[in-house]
């Protein structure tokens, strides 16, 4: 008696690599990004933008020069999301208004996936500061003396 099992085989392997080829094609860039903020303060001042270009410094220290951006008082807690589809990129500030520091937990999801999970001090000298950029080069900034 003869079986299938080998054409059967063959067919279910054919099935799964055509279903893993199209996984492999799929655009991995991601289209939404999610921001909780929870803490001890009231309100924080937010920065936001998905137009700047980022920059290292000779220290190595990263710098973003923003085109456009927008500045929110928030209260606390704070959940937003922000299509970054066409941008690819995103920008996070958020400063206490007052000199005070504030404990800030900042979580960050790209797409649903947590990108970014801790708490910080946050002050005005040192705000919460979040950086994402895809397929994206920083720019080199160096000083020629």
């Amino acid at each position: 008696m003869k079986t299938k099992s080998p054409q059967l085989l063959i067919w279910s392997l054919l099935v799964a690599l055509a279903a893993w080829g199209c996984e492999w094609f799929a655009d991995p860039s991601p289209e939404v990004v999610r921001v909780t903020l929870e803490g001890d303060g009231e309100s924080l001042l937010l920065v936001t933008s998905t137009e700047f270009i980022a920059t290292n410094n000779e220290s190595g220290r990263m710098t973003a020069q923003l085109f456009e951006a927008d500045t929110t008082l928030i209260s606390l807690p704070f959940d937003r999301s922000w299509n970054i589809e066409s941008e690819q990129r995103f920008f996070l500030l958020a400063a206490p208004v007052d000199s005070s520091g504030v404990m800030v937990q900042v979580r960050i999801f790209l797409d649903g996936d947590r990108d970014f999970d801790r708490s910080i001090e946050a002050t005005t000298e040192d705000p919460v500061r979040y950086i994402y950029l895809f397929n994206q080069q920083i720019l080199q900034d160096f000083e020629l003396l």
